[in-house]
């Protein structure tokens, strides 16, 4: 039975089906669809968003809904979660766990991977509600140091893998030339600008405030040399300034 013969079979058995299984039959059609313009492969188009914490990941896993035909995986996740995924959506987006960077060298070279960085000073004096009882900043100097040594790795263990980098501070000023960025990158076309999502929480007040904040600068001066110079090539790369003092 080709295709074309299962779609009818499908066709005229969704009568006799219950009203709970209309979606599945939703997504059997679409399976089928993509089945017949692939020339019997179904593929997906897989999206794994990563970055250390407080750097705007889930800014930017909000705002991947902005694209058509594209379906956002709520919960943080594993990158294997793409695998599990059955939906009628062409384009899948899982976000990273708070150990995803463990295994992120792993990571298969067919899942497309955007990568989110910040200023580090920022992401360092960044307070979370569910480790704020714990700590009063909620990224560590070790699990920063973590998440840039798994991107170091990464790049290292598959040097020819395209990363789209996504700075939290472009993400806050320019939206919407970020939303073309990954839009060339994956091939995605754009449901509604990032900047008319009224969802989204772009707060230009969250940039920099280290500079503004006593406490946080005390804090940032009192980290141990050895750590900033890492910072250093960090913000080199991604093209951050850093103070004199801390270049000293």
């Amino acid at each position: 039975m080709d295709v074309v013969q299962k779609s009818e079979a499908f066709l005229r058995e969704a009568a006799r089906r219950p009203i709970r299984e209309i979606r599945r039959l939703a997504l059997d059609m679409k399976r089928l669809w993509r089945l017949w313009v692939t020339g019997g492969a179904a593929r997906y188009k897989k999206i794994f968003i990563a970055g250390c914490a407080r750097s705007g990941t889930t800014l930017t896993q909000r705002l991947m809904g902005c694209f058509d035909d594209t379906f956002v995986h709520r919960a943080e996740a594993k990158y294997t979660q793409l695998d599990m995924l059955d939906r009628p959506e062409t384009n899948l987006v899982v976000k990273r766990t708070e150990r995803g960077h463990v295994h992120l060298t792993r990571l298969p070279r067919a899942i497309g991977l955007i990568y989110c960085v910040r200023h580090p000073f920022d992401v360092l004096t960044s307070s979370h509600p569910e480790s704020r009882a714990e700590r009063r900043f909620h990224v560590t100097s070790e699990r920063w140091l973590a998440e840039y040594e798994a991107l170091l790795r990464l790049r290292k263990a598959q040097p020819n893998r395209a990363i789209v980098y996504v700075r939290y501070e472009d993400m806050i000023a320019r939206p919407d030339e970020v939303q073309e960025r990954i839009a060339r990158a994956f091939d995605l076309r754009p449901r509604i600008r990032f900047s008319e999502d009224t969802g989204n929480p772009i707060r230009a007040t969250s940039l920099q405030k280290w500079e503004r904040n006593e406490e946080y600068l005390a804090y940032i001066k009192g980290l141990p040399p050895a750590f900033l110079d890492r910072l250093r090539g960090f913000c080199d790369e991604f093209g951050y300034d850093m103070p004199e003092w801390a270049s000293a």
